[in-house]
């Protein structure tokens, strides 16, 4: 009996313990939320999510690489569908977009002219985008199959 004369001081001792734990009588709660609001104060916003307007796109594009002249060899790669790359004289690889389909030719030398793309993404993944202008064919002694092949 002496458990059930002591419960209604305990439920009110729980809720007071709870109500008091919920106040904003907390005396740091205004230094943390002046804390809070100078962090984000000082924080500056980042170029990337700001909008551009055309001038901005337009005189941005003209930082952009250059048209490049390289040299080295079409492989094909069976990767993700097959797909034709280059591969350059130093080693650098790219992914050629709008290639002739006369060059399709696995293991052949050519001296391409493009426009590199570093942000055009595709499903090959393979080095970097090179927007094809021309290509020069210097050795073709090397090709392996043909295009047919492929």
């Amino acid at each position: 009996m002496k458990f059930t004369r002591s419960l209604p001081i305990f439920t009110g001792l729980a809720l007071l313990l709870t109500v008091s734990a919920c106040s904003d009588d907390e005396p740091n709660a205004d230094i943390k939320k002046d804390m809070t609001m100078t962090e984000k104060d000082s924080k500056k916003p980042s170029n990337d999510l700001i909008a551009k307007t055309a001038e901005q796109k337009r005189l941005s594009a003209s930082d952009a690489p250059s048209e490049v002249t390289l040299t080295g060899t079409i492989v094909y790669k069976e990767m993700e569908g097959g797909f034709y790359a280059f591969i350059a004289e130093n080693g650098e690889r790219y992914t050629l977009r709008k290639l002739d389909k006369k060059f399709h030719r696995n293991g052949l030398i050519v001296k391409v002219t493009g426009m590199p793309m570093p942000d055009v993404m595709t499903i090959t993944q393979y080095g970097t985008v090179l927007q094809v202008k021309s290509v020069e064919i210097l050795d073709a002694s090397r090709v392996i199959g043909n295009a047919s092949s492929h």
